[in-house]
Order: structure tokens, then sequence, then C-alpha cells
């Protein structure tokens, strides 16, 4: 039993680091062999001989990893922002893009319409996309990022990798007839545990390959601003509209106040009048004593 745990410890420490078992090893796992023998002969000779050898790969020539990442800002006549919004929409399925989120802000008293876009490009359609954003409207801003995601897809490729062949070992195990119920609630253990954490790994790698596959392009759609809000008379247009919304909204202020206040004065009212012909009478009544 004790030996079983060395060998499942020792694989488990051969996984967090990132370090591949030996051949030896995997004929070990491949042999008809009962459980003792399989983790005598690891904690032996298969184990020790695997980390004499190993030696990190060479990643001087491997592929590169990048995550690239589009930030436009594009302009458009009020009117004509919602079409706009809707041609990149479906430019973007065309492309076969994949949508993220999708915003539209319509126009309010006080606030221009607004819209905004986020989906994910494959790598030969960005150009296309962008080119019939132009067409839309003026792209008045483009940003460009790459980060590198080399380090954490080999990492993730090698620990998917190792915790694969563990997890295939700890099968082989069970198909021992020889091996006791005790050893085989442990290797059942062990083996529901590995597979939690590839299967957590692979969904890591799952999300960085979309980021490093396709290319992530966010989009934010203005309205062009009229010949008033841009010209010479644009402080002048900004505190009129200012005023007239601190006026309604004054006014709104009143009207909400007398309202509330209605009530109080359709019952005070009355009050008032009869607690005054109240007092009279009883001031009349004293003085005439």
């Amino acid at each position: 039993m004790n030996k079983i745990i060395g060998f499942i410890s020792l694989s488990l420490l051969m996984v967090a680091c990132g370090q591949q078992p030996s051949s030896n090893e995997s004929e070990m796992a491949r042999a008809p062999a009962p459980m003792a023998k399989m983790a005598a002969d690891a904690m032996m000779g298969g184990a020790e001989q695997s980390l004499t050898e190993y030696s990190e790969p060479d990643t001087s020539q491997a592929r590169k990893y990048i995550a690239l990442r589009h930030h436009l800002n594009v302009e458009l006549p009020a009117e004509n922002l919602q079409t706009g919004f809707d041609a990149a929409i479906k430019h973007c399925e065309a492309l076969q893009c994949q949508m993220l989120s999708a915003n539209y802000n319509k126009e309010t008293p006080y606030n221009p319409p607004s819209a905004s876009l986020s989906v994910r490009v494959p790598p030969r359609n960005v150009a296309v996309f962008i080119a019939g954003l132009a067409k839309s409207g003026d792209i008045i801003q483009h940003g460009r990022e790459a980060e590198d995601k080399t380090n954490q897809v080999v990492d993730a490729d090698a620990r998917i990798k190792n915790l694969t062949e563990l997890r295939d070992r700890l099968r082989l195990m069970l198909n021992d007839k020889s091996a006791k119920f005790k050893d085989i609630i442990d290797v059942e253990r062990e083996l529901a545990n590995t597979q939690s954490q590839l299967d957590s790994i692979m969904s890591i790698r799952k999300v960085l390959s979309l980021e490093t596959d396709l290319v992530a392009v966010n989009i934010d759609f203005s309205a062009k601003q009229g010949i008033t809000e841009q010209g010479f008379f644009s402080p002048v247009a900004r505190a009129l509209k200012d005023a007239g919304r601190v006026l309604m909204e004054s006014l709104a202020t009143v009207i909400t106040f007398v309202v509330s206040a209605l009530p109080w004065l359709l019952i005070g009212i009355p009050c008032l009048i009869i607690i005054g012909r109240v007092w009279k009478r009883l001031k009349a009544k004293w003085f005439t004593k």
C-alpha cells in the first residue's frame, strides 16, 4: 500500500514540475504485472532515470502564441449610426466572426446615440473587416495591442500531456485483478482528482486558444457633432443647452413639491379655518366677561 501511495505521489510531483515520465514508466504501466511490482519498479529505477535523463526542451524555435487586440472609434452622422452599427454586425457574421457583445444606445434629448461592438475575427479577415468599417464612417482612433501568451500555452500543454499520461497509468492500475479492494479505492480517488485537474487545465487552454487563434476587435461608435457643437459658438451652445436643462429640472422640482403638498393643503386649510372660528368665539366670551 505504501509503495502504491509513493508511486502516485511521485507521479503527481512530476506533473507539477512539468516533467515527462520516462519510457521505463510507460513500459511499467503497460506490463500486466501486479500493483506492488509496478510500484517497486517505479520507485527503484524508472523514476530516478526519468529525473536524471530529463532535459528542458529547446523553445528557441518554438511557435509564438500572440494575443492581438484592436481598439477602434468610428464616427458617423447621428442619423446613420444605427445603419452603420447594423452593417458592422452583418459584415462580422459574413466573415465568420465570434461576437462577444453588441450594445446600442438610442438618442435622448440630452445625449446623442452611441453603440459598441466587441468581436473576435480570424486573422485573415481583420483587414477586410476594418476596411468595411471605414466605408461606413470615419475611423478617428485605431489602437493596437499584442500580448505574448507563449509561456502560458506551453505550460498548459505540458500539464495536459502529463496529466493525461498519469490518468492513463491510473486506469491501467485499476485493471489489475490481483489488487486489493482498498488499493483500488485509493487509485479511483486519485483518478478522479487527476481527471478534475485535467478538465480544469483544458478549459484554460481553450480560452488561450481563442485569444491567440482569433483577433479581438473592440469598436466604439459615436455620433458626429454638429456645426454649433464643434465651431466657434460651441461654448455658447453648450451653455444654452445646460441652462435649458437646469430650468426644466427646477420646474420639475417645483411641480413635484406642489403635488406632494396638495393633499396636506386640502386637509390643513379647512382645519385652520375651523380653529380660527373657534378661537374668535372663545376670545369673544372672555372679553364679554
